[in-house]
């Protein structure tokens, strides 16, 4: 006779595992508003560097397919954040500034490429207003974190 197991775990359980969760955060540094403000910037900036570059290398190789022109925009608007946060954990302003993206139910993971879209979006939709909200949570979260299920840490 076989016995079925639930799959869903008890309230206890999930309370159990929350409170562990609680516990390890503890003992981790979270970046202050200050801090998250400047990693954006260094994108900026570095965005800013990468179009400079290709207009310059465009000018200087003749006529470039109006495809690669766009390939090259849509990646540095829409793919770069998502990507990089995805693949590496951080954007390079994020490494800039010693910061690391993490699901925020398991830290010790990189966020999905879903999240990291969801993250993208809800940040870009919500602009400044998403940023202002990390003062008012203890784990410095946005709205944006809160939406994609993410945290930033600082690594050192």
């Amino acid at each position: 006779m076989e016995t079925s197991q639930s799959t869903e775990s008890s309230p206890e359980a999930n309370e159990h595992s929350r409170e562990l969760l609680e516990l390890r955060y503890d003992t981790i540094q979270f970046p202050s508003l200050v801090t998250r403000i400047k990693a954006v910037f260094i994108d900026a900036m570095f965005m800013l560097a990468i179009f400079a570059l290709a207009s310059v290398s465009i000018d200087a190789v003749g006529d470039i397919p109006d495809f690669a022109k766009g390939a090259l925009a849509i990646f540095m608007f829409y793919l770069y954040d998502p990507l990089l946060t995805h693949f590496t954990g951080s954007t390079l302003g994020h490494k800039a500034m010693n910061l690391k993206v993490r699901r925020y139910e398991e830290p010790e993971k990189r966020i999905s490429l879903g999240q990291a879209f969801l993250r993208f979006v809800a940040k870009g939709g919500l602009g400044w207003i998403s940023f202002l909200t990390v003062t008012g949570d203890k784990r410095k979260r946005a709205i944006h974190d809160f939406a994609s299920g993410s945290i930033i840490m600082m690594t050192k």
